[in-house]
């Protein structure tokens, strides 16, 4: 796992994974760099328990099979065993087998996040994408509540992985401009270090645990920069500051027994003008995955220059490989129309993903927001992102011995 346990931090992540969890299909691995191995036999998502080698199929004393009446005796041709032999099983397959294929290393997850959040959008994209999602991004600000288990619970009933990008601020705040949003000082890093929100992080740590299933959070990201509160250069905030409050959420998350989260440290792309991201590291014991955020048309006109995933990512990748090799996630990307390079930018940059063993997972950005970053933006960007993603050997993780692919075809009517 990615992050080494530490004296008292022992990682028990999965061991209480609920047999709904595993009937949606979903999973997931935290990558320690150490060789993961093999993918195990897929767990069918529905049918009948593993069979076993037992003499007689029998249903415990008042226990009635699926139709309501006893099952029939099945004869074997095993030898009679002695009333002093143990009779041999099959044990049913570990659910924690499920997390091999999410982040295996040579595989990558798709995700999404949309505009509300909700099921039909994410089964539109799907339908879109040839592709069901493995992971939905959702936000939620520290400001608006407690863990919305429902929610989540119908993210996973439909198989897909919640990814929470957990916000330590109040995100209504009225003020608009990004300097003037990020000065909440009710939400400084100092108030995090000090424990002015552990009465709200143990009751979030406590029902996460209580969950039991694999979530990822997605803490505080673009931290680097100057636009959100829990930026070391906004809100008064201090050097050093933001390692001490991502540490100190988590230890409280350990200390509720919170193992089964997967901790992403997400940054938005270097620049001279950021924040360094060494100085913001928590160190590799506190972090799981890394998320990078990359788009065609912030801050870069298509007209002018379209820039490759390496032009795009790797100056960032190669300031993060100085002092972690943890493996990567595109936590957002989107591409505009503009320049009219779309199609043929979202077809470089999922090559260029498919050929890396460290990303792990992308995370498109299926909104119309500053401008229309969505794969159905035209045709030509649809048609691109499903064919980029076809792939099943690479794309997506396979459920019940079907693609993720092959599960569209089952898909519900969109109402």
């Amino acid at each position: 796992m990615p992050r080494s346990p530490a004296p008292g931090r022992a990682l028990t992540l999965g061991l209480a994974l609920a047999p709904l969890f595993v009937a949606a299909g979903a999973a997931f691995v935290m990558d320690s760099g150490r060789e993961l191995l093999p993918p195990t036999a897929a767990v069918p998502l529905s049918g009948p328990a593993p069979a076993t080698t037992l003499q007689t199929q029998e249903s415990p004393a008042g226990d009635p099979g699926d139709d309501g009446t006893a099952p029939e005796e099945v004869e074997s041709s095993a030898q009679p065993t002695t009333p002093t032999e143990a009779p041999t099983t099959t044990a049913p397959a570990d659910p924690d087998d499920w997390m091999q294929t999410v982040g295996e290393r040579g595989r990558v997850f798709l995700g999404v996040s949309t505009e509300s959040d909700t099921l039909e959008e994410i089964q539109a994209f799907a339908v879109a994408a040839q592709r069901v999602p493995d992971v939905v991004l959702i936000s939620r600000d520290w400001a608006s509540g407690g863990f919305d288990r429902q929610y989540i619970e119908r993210l996973t009933d439909a198989g897909h992985l919640p990814m929470i990008a957990w916000e330590p601020w109040n995100y209504q705040h009225v003020l608009s401009g990004d300097r003037l949003r990020a000065v909440q000082p009710a939400y400084t890093l100092q108030t995090i270090i000090d424990g002015d929100h552990d009465e709200m992080l143990r009751t979030w740590a406590r029902d996460a645990a209580d969950w039991g299933r694999p979530l990822v959070l997605r803490f505080a990201h673009e931290m680097n920069g100057y636009w959100y509160p829990w930026a070391e250069s906004a809100n008064g905030n201090q050097d050093g500051e933001y390692v001490l409050a991502w540490r100190h959420v988590v230890d409280l998350f350990e200390e509720e027994g919170a193992d089964n989260v997967v901790w992403v440290w997400s940054p938005n792309l270097s620049q001279p003008t950021l924040t360094p991201l060494v100085d913001l590291w928590p160190g590799d014991d506190y972090v799981d995955w890394v998320g990078l955020v990359g788009y065609l048309g912030n801050g870069i006109d298509p007209s002018i220059w379209t820039p490759t995933f390496d032009e795009l990512f790797g100056p960032t990748l190669e300031e993060l490989r100085a002092f972690t090799d943890h493996p990567i996630v595109i936590t957002e990307i989107g591409a505009t129309e503009k320049g009219g390079n779309k199609a043929e930018w979202i077809t470089g940059i999922l090559d260029a993903v498919a050929g890396r063993d460290d990303v792990i997972g992308l995370m498109w950005f299926e909104i119309d927001k500053e401008a229309d970053w969505r794969i159905v933006s035209s045709p030509e960007a649809q048609a691109a992102f499903a064919e980029g993603v076809s792939d099943d050997a690479i794309w997506g993780v396979p459920r019940g011995g079907r693609s993720t692919r092959e599960l569209v075809a089952a898909l519900p009517p969109i109402n």
